[in-house]
């Protein structure tokens, strides 16, 4: 074989070899391209995760508490429905929606009157143990009795609410017993023993228990104390017994009372500037010509449906 073919023959090889290099070579470049470009693209989807996450999560969580407040309200009215299914809309029914806080009265499948009215608040108080929950009860109810001019006989739990307020502490006052009117402890009698050796007869103004009321007591000056006034001894709220006059409140739930049962009522109101709120203990409060007109129709038996 001629020597010339056998060089032609090698150089043949070797631009193969070298193309072979550089189809190889071009091949790990584009590989490598593509990998970069993963990479910037897994960046951009972590870049943009981070900065809609915190959103996406409120988003979610909002949505949850909607459903969560939809199902709770859903299943309100499935249980006043079943209450109501023994209950045909032929006669009078008063409805109240806590919702809305308005108030309906039905005849024969006819609103006949509507008014706002105010209800239970929601909140809670702990005492000693025991949790009040200051709502409206849901349910089916009846107007078991009428009453004009009520008095409101507030309950211990009033007393407390009040005096955690103002960051203040709770006494109570029971027949036999002396307040300090200016530091709410236990009255001593200085009129007596050591103290009279050292002209300490004479002792401040003590708050007693004296028939159906409560005086202040200033060295033999009486005074007797306002009726349905909250009373304030130093840095405590007193707690009155229930059969003294500053325990009976007039006014304040308004001139009617409509009773629903185990405390409950409908009634008027001294704070008409919060009708249509959700600031009551449980009651339903009205307006004073609103609960005049109810009271008027409201007949005891009637049926008393809140939702």
């Amino acid at each position: 074989m001629p020597r010339w073919v056998g060089f032609l023959g090698s150089w043949a090889l070797l631009v193969l070899a070298l193309g072979l290099a550089a189809f190889a070579i071009a091949g790990e470049t584009i590989n490598m391209r593509d990998i970069r470009r993963l990479d910037r693209a897994a960046m951009i989807d972590e870049l943009i995760a981070e900065k809609t996450g915190t959103k996406a999560g409120q988003l979610r969580q909002s949505a949850t508490r909607r459903t969560a407040e939809v199902n709770a309200l859903q299943s309100k009215v499935q249980t006043v429905e079943k209450q109501t299914d023994d209950n045909p809309d032929t006669g009078q029914t008063i409805i109240v929606s806590t919702a809305e806080n308005k108030l309906y009265v039905r005849q024969g499948g006819q609103t006949v009157f509507e008014a706002i009215c105010s209800t239970g608040k929601g909140t809670k108080l702990a005492i000693d143990g025991h949790t009040f929950v200051f709502d409206t009860p849901i349910g089916k109810l009846h107007v078991v009795a009428k009453e004009e001019k009520p008095e409101w006989v507030p309950p211990d739990w009033h007393y407390i609410e009040e005096a955690r307020k103002s960051g203040m502490r709770v006494v109570h006052l029971s027949a036999g017993q002396s307040l300090d009117a200016r530091s709410g402890e236990p009255a001593s009698n200085r009129s007596e023993g050591v103290w009279s050796w050292f002209g300490g007869g004479k002792s401040g103004p003590v708050l007693r228990v004296q028939g159906d009321t409560i005086v202040e007591d200033n060295g033999g000056n009486v005074r007797e104390l306002p009726e349905g006034k909250l009373i304030v001894a130093g840095d405590a709220v007193v707690i009155p017994p229930v059969n003294t006059k500053q325990r009976h409140f007039k006014g304040v739930l308004g001139n009617y009372r409509i009773e629903l049962g185990d405390g409950y009522g409908i009634h008027g109101t001294d704070q008409p500037e919060k009708l249509g709120q959700s600031v009551s203990h449980g009651c339903v409060r009205l307006g004073d010509t609103d609960i005049a007109h109810l009271y008027t129709i409201a007949n005891v038996g009637d049926t008393v449906i809140i939702y």
